[in-house]
């Protein structure tokens, strides 16, 4: 693998544990959101993850997939909830540094 490719699958894996972690500290808001939307946000994250790891061509086309819950709770706690909204809005930040990340691995990938 190229020093290029590296790079970019070390940014996106970095991007996507600190969402993981950010996700991990709704629960010391006082927004209200309970362990069972923390948890349904947090765990898809975690099935991309030693793909990721690998730089899997495969795991890195689905890792997408998994921001979803995410960014759904993150715009929705940002629109809806004034004290929630400094934890939302770095979790949409980290959705969207994280989804970049791994666009950035896979165009550094060579070609099928």
């Amino acid at each position: 693998m190229n020093e290029p490719a590296r790079t970019a699958r070390g940014a996106a894996i970095a991007a996507w544990l600190a969402l993981a972690g950010s996700i991990a500290l709704w629960q010391a808001t006082d927004s209200g959101i309970g362990i069972t939307a923390t948890l349904i946000a947090g765990l898809p994250l975690l099935l991309p993850l030693p793909g990721l790891m690998r730089g899997a061509r495969r795991s890195l086309r689905a890792a997408p997939m998994a921001l979803a819950p995410a960014l759904a709770l993150a715009v929705t706690e940002f629109v809806v909830s004034p004290p929630a909204r400094p934890f939302a809005g770095a979790t949409l930040a980290l959705v969207f540094a994280a989804f970049a990340g791994v666009l950035a691995a896979l165009r550094t990938l060579p070609p099928d």
